[in-house]
């Protein structure tokens, strides 16, 4: 009796886990591209103040290879200067003929980075503002490895902005890497940083992204 109900204590408690380490996560289904996430970012240039804030994305996948992307951040540099970074685009994704999950991804993306400073002083206060607008195209891939509830990212991008007087840079060619944990099948924890030449200086971004099974 005791080996009886010991095999099937052992037999439910398998199952469990199986159904929580198969249906928690999804990944076996392949990589989503209908989401929105947020969470923090810190931008530092070379030669130039950190800035610290909010960054919120998403993306809608509208067909089986293409997906609109947006993105917003805001950052706070201190001394009364902020900037406010908007981007629009599309994407372009296809699944690759390996054992593990691997996607190759692009991205065509249209960027506005408004920059405003108000500075006061015991005669009163000052207000300004500069905007630029450029564009960056992007490619890289989305992998799962063995490890379950992982995935890593990697992208190599080139950017370019229209003359900006206090923009760190106005071209620059990126490396971005990112890795994802899964918590659950829809939701995963994300730490991403991307360096670059020109004094693009290095970003880094700590949030979260929801994913919209399709």
């Amino acid at each position: 009796m005791k080996k009886a109900l010991t095999r099937s204590l052992l037999a439910t408690g398998l199952t469990l886990a199986a159904v929580v380490f198969s249906t928690g996560v999804g990944l076996a289904q392949g990589f989503q591209y209908t989401y929105i996430g947020g969470g923090f970012a810190s931008y530092s240039p070379n030669g130039g103040s950190s800035g610290n804030g909010l960054d919120l994305y998403g993306s809608y996948n509208f067909n089986s290879h293409f997906n609109f992307l947006a993105g917003y951040e805001y950052l706070g540099y201190g001394g009364g200067v902020s900037a406010n970074n908007l981007d629009l685009g599309v994407g372009f994704h296809t699944p690759l003929p390996t054992r593990q999950p691997l996607d190759f991804i692009a991205e065509a993306l249209f960027l506005h980075d408004e920059f405003d400073v108000s500075v006061c002083g015991p005669f009163g206060c000052a207000s300004g503002s500069n905007s630029s607008s450029g564009f960056e195209i992007a490619g890289g891939v989305r992998w799962h490895p063995p490890v379950r509830r992982l995935e890593i990212d990697g992208l190599l991008g080139i950017n370019t902005f229209g003359s900006c007087t206090d923009c760190p840079f106005t071209s620059a060619a990126t490396v971005t890497g990112e890795a994802q944990y899964y918590f659950l099948k829809h939701l995963s924890g994300d730490a991403a940083i991307t360096v670059g030449t020109n004094n693009y200086g290095n970003q880094f971004t700590l949030g979260v992204t929801y994913y919209f099974f399709q």
